[in-house]
């Protein structure tokens, strides 16, 4: 029998055990083509370390090429605003929007530069968690697809505000903000301006929230692979009082574990960094400028725009978090588990329960998901970064009242 898959197989006919597992793959490779093409949106190829025909391989970097081109150009653009106004502006905005503008670009980066890396890390969690499905087979395509819809929020609530820019009477503004992100040039037809500013105003807010988005949604997905890997073996620890077994067992559960923890941090920690970068200075950025700008002042689409951002980037803030520290609570899980069998042993092999006990009690700290290894995903973090956003905005709150007088 195959030893990796030995700690399945043992407990399931095997005609039971093939059938899931392929269903199970089957469903996993439906998944991964699909998480391939919601990346089209965003003009990045996932994967990229496929042969390809060298036409399709000139398309891909071509495609690419040009919409970061794009995003850079777009970023030229903002870096130029912000020095101009940077005496104007509040310090706290002109430091949230640098931040975030350069959290845009270097996510798109990364990405780029990682695609291998969290393609292999996607087929080997996959792979694995097809071998742990024993009782039902899992689709997460609506879960999928749900996430790439709540991408499109804030873009269409974007779009809703580049359109008004074509309305009759509102030709000054456009003429103005066309030629604010185009150095100076514009056309002379209304409906050419009205054209590119609507399509270049989709395309930056494809970059920076869909893209953002995006990545949310593929390590939501890969997190819970992930957790549901590490909880499999609660269900077996539970049935095994032979302890030697119990110790052959969890010999190859936690090899396996710690080969797909270090893949996750090789794939994915730098781009956690920046994409928890990019929404907390996004959430600073939608605050600062709230706080420091009466809203009677401001136009009611304005201010519905800011609130929306506010609210899609906590939300994928929490959602992210969330999973991510999921993991380790399951690694806590499987100690508490294997803990509590060892416990209800009958053996009198004092050494092997020592062992096992030693093993399992530092399962959860090597079990535990970081941002470039910078912080650990744990509960600890989520309170220590929540409480931090809401004193940033008490302190706001309170700037803005001394102001005010």
């Amino acid at each position: 029998m195959d030893k990796d898959n030995y700690l399945f197989y043992r407990r399931n006919p095997p005609n039971r055990y093939a059938s899931f597992n392929d269903q199970q793959r089957k469903i996993h490779s439906k998944e991964r083509r699909f998480i391939a093409r919601a990346f089209y949106l965003v003009a990045l190829i996932l994967p990229a370390n496929f042969r390809q025909k060298p036409s399709r391989d000139l398309f891909r970097k071509t495609f690419e090429s040009s919409a970061t081109l794009c995003l850079i150009f777009y970023i030229v653009a903002d870096f130029r605003n912000l020095f101009i106004s940077v005496w104007i502006l509040p310090i706290g905005l002109s430091f949230s929007q640098l931040f975030t503008t350069i959290f845009t670009i270097t996510l798109r980066l990364t990405l780029l530069f990682k695609r291998r890396s969290v393609f292999t890390l996607m087929m080997r969690l996959q792979d694995v968690h097809s071998r742990t499905q024993s009782k039902k087979c899992l689709n997460q395509r609506p879960q999928l697809l749900a996430g790439a819809c709540i991408c499109y929020i804030l873009p269409g609530v974007l779009q809703w505000y580049s359109m008004l820019l074509c309305v009759p009477g509102a030709e000054d503004e456009m003429r103005f903000y066309l030629e604010d992100i185009f150095f100076g040039w514009r056309t002379e037809n209304k409906w050419a301006n009205c054209a590119i500013v609507n399509l270049f105003d989709h395309f930056i807010a494809n970059q920076e929230y869909v893209q953002s988005g995006l990545i949310i949604v593929l390590c939501w997905y890969l997190f819970g692979l992930m957790k549901r890997i590490v909880l499999s073996f609660v269900d077996i620890s539970r049935d095994e009082y032979d302890l030697e077994s119990l110790f052959a067992l969890y010999l190859k559960f936690s090899k396996t574990i710690y080969q797909c923890i270090s893949l996750s941090e090789q794939a994915l920690s730098l781009l956690l960094l920046l994409l928890y970068g990019f929404m907390i200075f996004s959430i600073f950025n939608v605050t600062t400028f709230l706080m420091s700008i009466k809203l009677s002042r401001l136009p009611m689409s304005i201010v519905i725009n800011e609130v929306t951002v506010f609210l899609v980037m906590i939300t994928g803030f929490y959602l992210l978090s969330f999973q991510a520290i999921a993991i380790h609570d399951a690694a806590v899980r499987v100690k508490n588990s294997v803990c509590d069998t060892v416990s209800k042993s009958n053996s009198l092999d004092c050494d092997i329960k020592c062992l096992i006990l030693t093993m399992a009690t530092e399962f959860p700290s090597k079990v535990v998901v970081t941002g470039w290894g910078l912080f650990p995903l744990k509960r600890s973090f989520l309170s220590r970064t929540t409480s931090g956003i809401f004193t940033y905005a008490i302190l706001l709150a309170q700037i803005g009242k001394e102001a005010s007088k």
